[in-house]
This record gives C-alpha cells, sequence and structure tokens, in this order.
C-alpha cells in the first residue's frame, strides 16, 4: 500500500517538475490574498429583503457581507434565504436583513491560510467567509467556489485530462 502511494507522491513531483505555472499555484500554507477575493456587496441590517434578494440575484452571488458603522455585523447567505426567510409568509418589503441575517459571522484575515479557510469550511459547513482588517472592516468574503476556481486554473490540464474511468478503484463501497 505504501508503495502506491510512493509512487504518486513521486508523479506528483514529476508533473510540477514539468510544469513551471504549477509552483505558482495556491499551496495550502499560502494566505488568502493569494485568492481573489469576492466583489464587496454590503447591506446594512435596516435593507429591505426585497433589496436583498434583488442584489443577490443580479450580482449572482451566494451571501452579502451586513455591516453598520462601518463594522462588520453579519452575514446573509441563501441558506438564510432558505432556512429562515421562505415560506413565512414574510411582506419582503417590510421585513428586514437585520432580523434574519446570521449575526457575528466567523471571520478571517488577509494573512490566514488557505489551509486554515478550508479547515473553517469544511469544519463549519460554511461556504463562504468574510475577510476582514484589524479594525474589523469587511474586505470581501471568499468561498469554497473560490478556491476551486484558482486550483482549476493551474490544475487546468490535469482536470481535462482525467481519464473516464480511474485507474483505481474501491475493493468495498466505504473505500477500504
Amino acid at each position: 500500500m505504501f508503495e502506491e502511494l510512493d509512487d504518486e507522491l513521486q508523479q506528483m513531483d514529476e508533473r510540477e517538475q514539468d510544469a513551471p505555472e504549477l509552483a505558482a499555484a495556491v499551496h495550502l500554507d499560502d494566505p488568502i490574498s493569494v485568492l481573489q477575493l469576492q466583489a464587496l456587496s454590503l447591506v446594512h441590517p435596516d435593507t429591505v429583503m426585497n433589496t436583498a434578494l434583488d442584489i443577490l440575484n443580479e450580482k449572482n452571488i451566494g451571501c452579502l457581507l451586513v455591516e453598520e458603522n462601518d463594522q462588520l455585523v453579519g452575514i446573509f447567505t441563501e441558506r438564510d434565504v432558505l432556512r429562515r426567510v421562505v415560506n413565512r409568509g414574510l411582506d419582503y418589503t417590510k421585513a428586514l436583513v437585520g432580523e434574519y441575517m446570521t449575526p457575528k459571522p466567523d471571520t478571517l484575515r488577509m494573512g490566514d491560510s488557505v489551509a486554515h479557510a478550508l479547515n473553517h469550511m469544511y469544519d463549519r459547513g460554511y461556504r463562504h467567509i468574510p475577510i476582514i482588517d484589524k479594525n474589523n472592516k469587511a474586505l470581501g468574503f471568499i468561498s469554497i467556489r473560490d478556491i476551486v476556481n484558482h486550483l482549476a486554473t493551474f490544475y487546468r490540464k490535469e482536470i481535462l485530462n482525467v481519464p473516464p474511468k480511474p485507474v483505481r478503484t474501491m475493493s468495498d463501497r466505504e473505500g477500504g
């Protein structure tokens, strides 16, 4: 079994040597600043639901950051819409984002590692994490999609050339 892993690692090393652009690819210990942040879309807690939903749709984004007095106070996501807004009989012209947002969201900073962001997303089930500065001012957010897109730009050839049938198969359903 360890021979197969060694073989796989050797193949990965050879691919990186053959493709210098892979050296520029994101590494797990790289800071979040190597990723392209999503454009900053801010709303106030007093923003009416209609407006917030329109922004999500028009910009084709999955979340809005909620700021008050230049401080991040919440995040309003697609999940918030599905779990807290839909089928509640709300008047979207009167319901306020602040009543349905996720208050005091976990945040990261530009210097935090990509591995830390992925760990946060995986452990806590997030798809979006706000990025803030030292004064708690929102700079933007990253999503799982941003990380995957970044990786896909560097590993495009490998992704497009994945064989239709995997070389290795699982011996049983659980992969054991």
